[in-house]
């Protein structure tokens, strides 16, 4: 199997046509090794069979390639939770690793532990709460930019959601992201997201680390300059005479609890860089398939304004209104089940674990594939329609813990969940008051999975002021 005979296969593997809404359609049975690595190359959800939507265990034998799915509730509390030790993140560690070290996402074990607890102050709930000025304030920034017009104006939602969320994460948790950095992040993350799928084949297949791939050298660049730009952050923050009590602040305070040592310039920048990208990226691309949603859905949209008018008003949204906004609750929510921002993670087996009948040998990549979980035929009634009713609190109430995963799940589930959940239904909730967003009918685009889960070829829609 060559570089060269992937790529010719790779461009002529193209998605089957798909109902609306967009959906990755899975082959009917597993493939063969070069079939597998061109799909996974373009997409890697478009490797995993139809069978994986129907069984909670589905083991990829061709060539004796170590990979199972994992889609049983059951299984997946043994990964994430009572066997966690007994699984690394390996494949995790190998993908993201040159970009954020051996920060919160990536860290295992007590490195983890000490980095994970220096961070949680800042999610407490009532913390949280006082954010929610900041995060109106920069969506109506973004609202009064729009240009009114009868017809509405095209525009690529995608990239405006990167930034309406990167304007809140540095007006809230990270203060000090100024327009360098913004432009370092929208010009380097897509570089580094378009050469993961080499990165993680590679890993998934067993071939070392050091053989050349397509996209190594664009990626390091990418690499390069996202992190340099956070050492500069870093270092104004050094310089400034009065420091403020936020996320960057507490990290560089912070002192490991087993050595006393303050952390290096190298664990700040891949801290830092974790927040930022996780902390603006996957509510971006959540807010990015919601509006898509609601366009395909007005009736969904019609409920969902009349909802914020009755319970906001004509003010901004504030912070006693976010649990009261129930309906916007499950819309995101719904939208995630749909499009889940993480779309998938693994575990790489250290030991023999068994799960059921099936017997997982140490070494083999354990897969949890969240956009299949989130559609399964077995867990869900019309698993590919949107139906925001399924978060309903009572039907909400009945979904097994390990069944819905958007921020993945067990002690290494989501930090920034409930700050996600929150920014998310505010920011969504004022563009929707504010603003119309519409598409045209054969906008279809696949989901495709580069770390977040991205629309083929962008999320263009119009938008038109309400009156």
């Amino acid at each position: 199997m060559t570089i060269a005979a992937l790529e010719t296969l790779r461009a002529t593997v193209t998605p089957a046509p798909s109902p609306l809404p967009a959906r990755v359609v899975p082959p009917k049975r597993p493939q063969g090794r070069l079939a597998f690595a061109a799909n996974f190359l373009r997409n890697p959800l478009a490797s995993i069979p139809e069978a994986v939507y129907e069984q909670g265990f589905v083991a990829y034998d061709k060539n004796r390639v170590p990979l199972v799915w994992i889609t049983d509730p059951a299984y997946i509390k043994t990964v994430t939770l009572d066997a966690r030790d007994d699984f690394s993140k390996a494949a995790q560690k190998r993908l993201l690793g040159p970009l954020l070290g051996n920060g919160i996402l990536t860290a295992e074990g007590q490195d983890w532990k000490w980095q994970r607890q220096t961070s949680a102050p800042m999610f407490r709930h009532q913390d949280l709460l006082a954010m929610v000025p900041p995060i109106v304030e920069a969506t109506e920034a973004y609202i009064a930019g729009l240009t009114h017009n009868s017809t509405g104006e095209a525009r690529a939602i995608d990239h405006d959601m990167t930034r309406v969320t990167f304007d809140v994460i540095s007006a809230t948790l990270l203060p000090g992201g100024n327009s360098e950095m913004e432009h370092a992040i929208e010009h380097n993350a897509g570089r580094f997201q378009a050469s993961t799928g080499w990165t993680l084949l590679f890993a998934l297949l067993n071939i070392p680390a050091w053989v050349p791939r397509p996209g190594r050298s664009v990626r390091s660049q990418g690499v390069h300059v996202l992190r340099h730009s956070v050492l500069s952050l870093i270092a104004h923050r050094r310089a400034m005479s009065t420091k403020p009590d936020d996320l960057m602040q507490r990290l560089m305070d912070a002192k490991n609890p087993e050595t006393g040592q303050q952390m290096s310039d190298e664990q700040l920048i891949d801290n830092l860089l974790t927040f930022y990208l996780a902390g603006h990226e996957t509510t971006a691309k959540a807010l990015t398939w919601t509006l898509y949603l609601l366009s395909r859905a007005p009736e969904w949209e019609a409920k969902l304004l009349a909802e914020v008018r009755q319970v906001v008003g004509d003010g901004p949204v504030k912070a006693e209104h976010i649990d009261k906004l129930t309906l916007t609750q499950q819309v995101v929510k719904e939208s995630m089940r749909l499009y889940p921002p993480a779309p998938q993670f693994g575990r790489m087996a250290l030991k023999d674990t068994q799960f059921g009948p099936h017997t997982v040998k140490a070494g083999t990549q354990v897969l949890i594939p969240v956009y299949a979980i989130h559609r399964h035929r077995k867990y869900w009634t019309d698993p590919d329609q949107f139906d925001p009713t399924r978060f309903e609190p009572a039907k909400e109430a009945k979904i097994p813990r390990y069944q819905y995963l958007p921020f993945g799940a067990g002690p290494r589930i989501c930090i920034g969940m409930a700050f996600a959940m929150m920014e998310a239904v505010a920011i969504l909730a004022t563009l929707v008051r504010a603003a119309r967003f519409t598409s045209q009918p054969s906008l279809n685009p696949e989901p495709i999975s580069r770390v977040t889960l991205v629309p083929k070829g962008g999320m263009p829609m119009h938008v038109t002021r309400r009156a």
